[in-house]
């Protein structure tokens, strides 16, 4: 399956803890566009989470429950796409599509994005 620039998706995610290394499923925004011709499938993504901090940072997108932004992001509950946290996976670590996001609010998270990779815009 082919994923889109604003899906939201589950991948498995690498931690470490005291009692060894383990995975863990965890939501990710793609942000990669692949409208475009590319050499590899791989997909560029940003992490999201649901630990909700008092402040968010400039780098931080809120996606809030009873939203038109939550209703299509497929996500449980309210969460913050985090702009700062990017990675870069094969596609085929993609366990599910759980919904996807407006081009609109994915040109609010573009604005982050490049605040966060310090391009001008």
């Amino acid at each position: 399956m082919n994923y889109d620039r604003g899906d939201v998706v589950i991948i498995p995610f690498p931690f470490v803890t005291s009692e060894g290394a383990s995975q863990k499923a965890r939501p990710a925004l793609i942000i990669s566009d692949h409208s475009i011709d590319r050499r590899f499938w791989d997909l560029i993504m940003a992490g999201i989470t649901s630990r909700i901090v008092e402040y968010l940072k400039e780098t931080e997108y809120m996606i809030v429950e009873g939203t038109k932004d939550f209703e299509s992001s497929g996500l449980v509950k309210t969460s913050v796409v985090r702009c700062e946290y990017i990675m870069t996976v094969p596609e085929r670590l993609v366990a599910r599509k759980l919904g996807h996001l407006p081009d609109e609010t994915m040109a609010e998270i573009d604005k982050k994005l490049k605040l966060s990779l310090g391009i001008k815009y």
